[in-house]
Formats: structure tokens, sequence, C-alpha cells
């Protein structure tokens, strides 16, 4: 006698193993979820309705798949609707969640001069790959920064980490966790050119301005000449902004770095560092409408 293994599975089960089998069945046989199949595949993941074997194979096929920028849509979607901002004013400083491993968090120690403009950024445990330095380990203290656990804004996504971390390669969420909403303007950063375009499609309708800066270590943190792209109103633009127009010399930041270290440097900057970490708070200032140009900040910083 054969037994029908699917009929003691809940709907969501047999749903989530379809979901599997269109992206782990191989080349032949995979294809892409359209937009609603994503966010349901999304929230049952981030509600935990399915078990966590069933997550990592799903996260696991669909990361060899490679994630289409409908899926990712669609996911992102489903994130904008959760996370629903309290806030409407300041700004939000998209890190990655992997933590950094080269240099401190620069915009954040930025926030101190900037008394008067709310910063907000977002934390959870030490991620993979990287299993990094996070940015409340370094202990900020500017009352205008605001950093919010991810268990405080979606308990659900910051329940994932131990899993992620088990799994222990990057996957889709590597890619959908740059920001959080927190903020009506956004400074998030890639490593890679081709990520300009899709985090400009996929967040910029969440913001009124949106920066997407080739920052160090994928972050949106300036410390030598970076790219950088606004999208605002419809329209993108490309720009660069070059520490040495500033007298500034460009820091490489290429050795791992351990957590005192990183204190240290934030609590005895020398003079280029310190120069280093004006003109990341003048470009804050700037994308947040306090300065009109980076110039200007620099200018109103050093006085």
């Amino acid at each position: 006698m054969v037994t029908n293994i699917n009929a003691s599975f809940s709907p969501e089960h047999i749903r989530f193993l379809a979901y599997i089998r269109a992206v782990g069945t191989g080349p032949k046989g995979n294809r892409p979820l359209t937009k609603e199949e994503t966010k349901d595949a999304f929230s049952l993941i981030i509600e935990r309705r399915i078990p966590d074997t069933l997550i990592s194979a799903f996260l696991l096929g669909w990361r060899v798949q490679g994630e289409s920028e409908e899926e990712l849509s669609g996911c992102v979607e489903y994130l904008a609707q959760k996370l629903i901002p309290n806030l409407s004013e300041g700004i939000e400083i998209g890190y990655p969640q992997d933590g950094k491993t080269k240099f401190p968090f620069l915009m954040l120690k930025a926030a101190e001069l900037l008394g008067d403009l709310k910063v907000h950024a977002a934390y959870d445990l030490p991620m993979g790959p990287k299993y990094g330095v996070t940015s409340d380990q370094l202990e900020f203290s500017a009352p205008n920064l605001i950093l919010h656990h991810r268990r405080d804004l979606l308990a659900g996504l910051s329940d994932l980490s131990d899993l992620r971390n088990d799994i222990g390669i990057r996957t889709a969420f590597n890619t959908l966790e740059k920001v959080h909403f927190l903020a009506p303007v956004a400074l998030i950063g890639m490593h890679h050119a081709p990520y300009f375009d899709l985090y400009a499609t996929l967040y910029a309708p969440y913001y009124k301005r949106l920066f997407i800066l080739q920052g160090q270590e994928g972050t949106p943190e300036i410390l030598k000449k970076t790219k950088y792209k606004l999208v605002e109103n419809g329209e993108v633009t490309t720009h660069h902004i070059d520490p040495e127009e500033f007298g500034i010399v460009p820091i490489a930041a290429k050795e791992e770095m351990d957590l005192e270290t990183m204190r240290s440097l934030l609590n005895t900057p020398d003079e280029n560092l310190t120069k280093m970490i004006q003109l990341n708070a003048a470009f804050i200032g700037f994308a947040a409408g306090k300065y009109q140009t980076v110039e200007e900040g620099m200018v109103c910083l050093q006085d």
C-alpha cells in the first residue's frame, strides 16, 4: 500500500514544495517564479510557516538558479508592506548585515557631527559570509543616531539569522536587506556595477531620494574616489565624489581589522581620518537636504 505523503502536509507546505521544484529541479525543469509567487514564498519564510529544511532547500536552489529582478521586486514589496515606517524625517544608512571587517562604520561616526539630523541604521547578529563587526558593537552614543535592532522592525527577518549562518553562504537575503524603509531618504552601498540599476529598480519607489554608492566594503561609505547614482523623481543621475578634491588622502582599507582596532581609530582619529569623517558627514547632510552641496557641508563642518 502506497501512502500519499502529501496528504499530511498543510496547504502552505504543499505550495512551498512547488516553489522549491520551480527553482531546484535542474536546468530543464527550473522556471522563474512570478512576482506573486515570490511574495507568497517570502511570506511563508519570514512567518516561519514551513520547516527550516524547506527554507534552506529553497534559498540554496534559488541562489544557484539566480534570482530575477521580478522575483526580488516581489520580496521587496512584501518587506515594504511589513516594515511600515513610523518615521517621516531624517536619513537611513543602508548597511549590509554581514558587518565590517576592514574599517569601522565611518558614516555612523559622522552622524555625531550632524546633531539636528536624525540618522537611522539597522543591525542584527553578525552574518555570513563575512561575520564582521556590527554597528552596535562599536557603542555609538550620538543622540541623533538611532540604531534599530531588526527584531524590533520585523522579528521574522531577524529570526532567520541563525538559519542563514548555518547555511553559510550568501542568499537572496544579502541582496534584499540593504534598507529597512526607516526614513524618506536613504544611502545604500554596493560592490559591483550591475547592482546600480538593480537597486534603483528595487528600492527607489519607496524613497524620495535614493543614493547608491560603490563604497568601501559594499557600504555607502567614502574612503576614496567613489561613484554614486542619485534616483529622484524617477530620474537617475551619475556622479563621483573624490576625497582628494577636499585635500584628503584616500584610505585603502585592505587589511582585516579587529573590533578593538576599529574602536581605537574612531576614538582617536588622526587629522586625515578626521577630515574623512567630516566628508562623510557632509555627504550625509547633502543627501538629506541639510546642505545644498557637499562643499557647503564641508565648510560648515570645518568652521
